[in-house]
């Protein structure tokens, strides 16, 4: 017979997002369960990405992306002073090469002061260069709450502050079966004979969020893959800031990547892709060098390959792309079941600000 053990909360997915989520989670409870099916942390979305603090600029006024980026962007540059996580204020210029995009720029303008985003400026060439001295653009939006953080840092941190607190972090631990019995969730795992009851569970699983809410019965999500490429380069190190052209369909767009240690990549791309595979090749190179060469000259025999990373991007019926999707499932008769649904960029720098979110969410008598 199975041995039973019984939690107040459960979160399945110890990525940033779902760390975060335990360590407020520990705040208010006595009993908080971290499973994750990786051997150690942020093993995929959550190592595999830009390490940006973004602004806020991009998302909808009132969209749970917007809110929570803004919140989020204060929460993560106090987080990293008050223990001493590694990050950089560095800011990030946006480019534009004519006057439509003049008019682009203008837009996102608008739309970040809207969301609360401080201290943005619209700037000339001869501006823009003296920001970034090599830069080329007609003109630049400039976004001085931007920076980059130490995303390892940040997550061993909530894992020590969860583990400190009470919570328990158990790896190798793979969700296979999830059944609500009365008010209570009973989780069964991979290769183990234990069974996990509990009255909330949070499903934080980034790339595996629609297959974990279909263990339950709730099959009206659907994630796609977005992959994306960075690739490496020798010649500029410790710019001193991030450079980013217009957002395109599905992204970004390929911008600066900065790393603490100075080193700079570029990327990423945007791509869909029907299975999780962290493979990279250079068939990418020539898209690569003709994006960056917009606005910094670069060789092309300057750039390799770098890593790649997988985001889970939802999409409505008119494939869309949606909000974050942050759903405590009462409706459905699963009340406290919180479903995580395309938590992809902005979520390191929401991270924090989604942990309290969840918790404001929660049917808690």
């Amino acid at each position: 017979m199975a041995e039973s053990f019984d939690f107040d909360a459960v979160v399945i997915g110890a990525g940033v997002v779902g760390l975060a989520i335990a360590n407020e989670l520990c705040d208010k409870f006595d009993n908080i369960l971290v499973l994750d099916k990786e051997s150690d942390f942020g093993q995929h979305v959550s190592s595999r990405h830009s390490g940006v603090i973004h602004s806020g600029i991009y998302y909808d006024k009132g969209s749970l992306k917007s809110k929570l980026c803004v919140q989020g962007n204060k929460l993560l540059y106090d987080f990293a002073k008050k223990h001493d996580v590694e990050y950089l204020n560095c800011g990030k210029l946006v480019v534009g090469h004519n006057n439509a995009d003049l008019d682009k720029l203008t837009n996102l303008f608008d739309r970040g002061v809207s969301n609360g985003v401080e201290n943005l400026e619209l700037l000339t060439y001869e501006e823009a260069i003296e920001k970034q001295p090599g830069i080329k653009c007609q003109n630049a939006l400039w976004v001085p709450s931007t920076g980059i953080v130490d995303s390892h840092g940040v997550m061993n941190c909530l894992q020590k502050q969860i583990l400190e607190k009470g919570g328990i972090v158990y790896y190798n631990s793979e969700v296979i079966s999830i059944d609500k019995i009365d008010s209570n969730y009973i989780l069964s795992l991979k290769d183990q004979d234990i069974k996990i009851g509990s009255p909330i569970v949070i499903n934080s699983t980034g790339l595996w969020c629609d297959e974990v809410s279909s263990m339950v019965g709730i099959n009206k999500y659907k994630i796609h893959y977005c992959k994306g490429d960075y690739y490496q380069s020798n010649t500029y190190k410790n710019l001193k800031c991030l450079i980013y052209p217009l957002p395109d369909k599905i992204g970004l767009g390929i911008h600066t990547v900065l790393q603490l240690d100075g080193s700079v990549s570029f990327g990423p791309n945007a791509y869909y892709v029907d299975e999780i595979d962290y493979d990279i090749n250079n068939n990418n190179l020539d898209s690569f060098y003709s994006s960056i060469n917009k606005y910094l000259n670069i060789k092309k025999e300057d750039l390799y390959v770098d890593y790649t990373g997988i985001r889970p991007k939802p999409f409505a019926a008119n494939e869309q792309p949606m909000d974050f999707v942050i759903n405590n499932e009462s409706e459905l008769g699963f009340s406290n079941f919180i479903n995580l649904i395309g938590i992809e960029s902005p979520g390191l720098t929401s991270s924090l600000a989604i942990g309290k979110y969840v918790f404001s969410v929660l049917d808690i008598k």
